[in-house]
């Protein structure tokens, strides 16, 4: 089977085509980077925030001071990242809501650049169905309600494509020079943004071999990535040296095979991932190898060398390979289903029939994605803070389990979501602030170190584990496994270090995976 709509490898619209493009084409961009945009914004108020997004709310609403002594010991991975959203809490607030809108907008900017690629890469159907293809993919919309740089290392990604594309037609002149010095400023801000996104340059050194780019072109490339990494080689060395940060990633076993080809780019969305590999290997399968050249030498060393490097680092070195880390390659992969879609469309209605079926393949993800709590663990500490900032008043005491079994660090996490309105509380556990110590979270000092302040307490609010009857295992899309014990508030060592002070349960509140418990003096409780 055969298309005549098969993408060209390469082949930048020009001329007159080229024209046609600047004056109309461009709209096609912005109104499905309108319609990402929309898509990333819907429902992202209503999930709770969980430990990486409060990592952002606690790290970027310091002073930049604060934030320049932070990522000098930590996170720099992330800096970058960080630095913008200090800016951005400074005008918006820090809510789950503001903090979610720029990954939105990233969205849109990388749909956008899908557009952009796709078109002139092929055509305008192309671009236009590869676009709307990205913004419903389940690893796209889960990134539109992640308060972290995901799909902003997908927005760089891909118009970093567009200048490796353009840079290579242009080869001579001032327009050569601009698109290379471009593609050199883009492999700084993508690197420095996230370190990993460097191997998309694997992607396309493989791409220059398989056109068989003159050795001029080679030299050009190899000139440019050398000057965006030299400039980003500052912070690469200090990111490096903060290699600590990810010794928590699980070596890949048995469940690789699923977290590549599924939790990857289909984040809980089975189904969709099923009919988008049957599609792309059909496509691959039953289509003539001339219409083949554009997916060979663009969207496929773009999708799969990032992730083989991660994986073989993984199996060869030490685990470094986590499925949310190759984010970036997920337009890759709408750009390869746009592909697949059109090799058996004869008509335009199939095409949007496929592209039908792979969106509501994908709804029951989007949807989940924007429940209460679908976050790693379901953590709910925004619906904590917000019990908190309801039912406590100033003067009463916050206490917080010291690691609960789902949550690396403290249940302080709570407080930090939104620090804001229980500041009127004391946190009688709180030792060395992060800010003043330089590190990602606060110093938790033992109630047993700070008991002596209880009998001041007109009320303790505990912020601890949910009740458990029996050992629960749960598994997350990282490969991370956690093993929760029974547990019981009252059989902790805190508790009875409140009782033995006197104080006494009269209310608790239980959420998803914490719960909240009031205390007050024996005799001020009701009878």
């Amino acid at each position: 089977m055969t298309s005549t709509t098969d993408p060209t490898p390469l082949r930048i619209e020009s001329g007159r085509r080229h024209a046609v493009w600047r004056r109309g084409r461009a709209l096609d961009a912005v109104t499905v980077g309108l319609i990402g945009f929309v898509l990333g914004v819907i429902g992202s108020w209503r999930p709770s925030l969980w430990y990486d997004e409060v990592a952002t709310v606690h790290s970027a609403t310091r002073t930049l001071p604060q934030l320049h002594h932070f990522l000098e010991n930590q996170d720099a991975v992330h800096g970058l990242y960080y630095v913008v959203m200090h800016f951005w809490f400074e005008l918006f607030g820090a809510s789950p809501l503001s903090a979610r809108i720029p990954s939105a907008i990233g969205v849109g900017v990388a749909a956008a650049g899908v557009v952009v690629l796709g078109t002139r890469l092929g055509t305008r159907r192309f671009g236009l169905l590869s676009g709307l293809v990205f913004v419903v993919l389940p690893r796209v919309t889960w990134a539109a309600v992640e308060a972290r740089s995901y799909t902003w290392t997908m927005a760089a990604a891909v118009w970093l494509t567009v200048l490796f594309c353009a840079a290579i037609r242009a080869t001579t002149g001032r327009s050569g020079l601009l698109c290379w010095l471009g593609y050199a400023l883009g492999v700084t801000f993508s690197t420095v943004l996230f370190l990993y996104s460097a191997t998309l340059l694997i992607a396309h050194a493989i791409t220059l071999l398989v056109v068989r780019a003159p050795l001029r072109t080679w030299w050009r490339w190899a000139a440019a990535c050398l000057a965006g990494l030299v400039v980003a080689s500052p912070l690469v060395r200090l990111m490096v040296h903060e290699h600590g940060q990810v010794a928590w990633i699980p070596a890949l076993d048995r469940h690789a095979v699923r977290s590549v080809l599924g939790y990857q780019w289909f984040l809980e969305a089975p189904v969709c991932a099923a009919l988008a590999w049957i599609l792309v290997l059909a496509a691959l399968a039953f289509t003539r190898h001339r219409t083949l050249p554009g997916v060979r030498v663009v969207m496929i060393p773009w999708a799969l060398a990032p992730t083989a490097t991660l994986v073989a680092a993984s199996l060869l070195w030490r685990p470094i390979y986590l499925d949310r880390y190759l984010t970036f390659t997920t337009p890759a992969v709408a750009l390869l289903l746009g592909w697949a879609l059109l090799q058996f469309s004869a008509h335009a209605w199939v095409s949007r029939l496929g592209f039908a079926v792979l969106a509501a393949a994908a709804l029951p993800a989007y949807v989940g994605q924007r429940g209460e709590y679908p976050k790693p663990s379901g953590m709910d500490f925004t619906s904590v803070n917000d019990y908190l900032a309801t039912h406590t008043s100033p003067g009463d005491c916050l206490l917080f389990d010291p690691k609960p079994a789902w949550n690396p660090t403290s249940a302080r996490l709570a407080k930090d979501a939104d620090p804001g309105p229980l500041a009127g509380l004391r946190d009688l556990e709180l030792g060395r602030t992060a800010a003043s110590q330089g590190s990602l979270w606060d110093e938790d000092l033992p109630l047993a170190q700070v008991q002596q302040q209880l009998p001041s307490c007109p009320t303790v609010w505990y912020v601890a584990d949910i009740e458990r009857e029996v050992p629960e295992h749960i598994r997350h899309t990282s490969n991370e496994q956690w093993g929760l014990p029974s547990y019981h508030f009252v059989d902790t060592d805190d508790y009875r270090r409140l009782a033995a002070h006197g104080f006494r349960i009269v209310d608790r509140r239980e959420f998803h995976v914490s719960q909240v418990v009031e205390l007050k003096p024996t005799e001020a409780a009701p009878r």
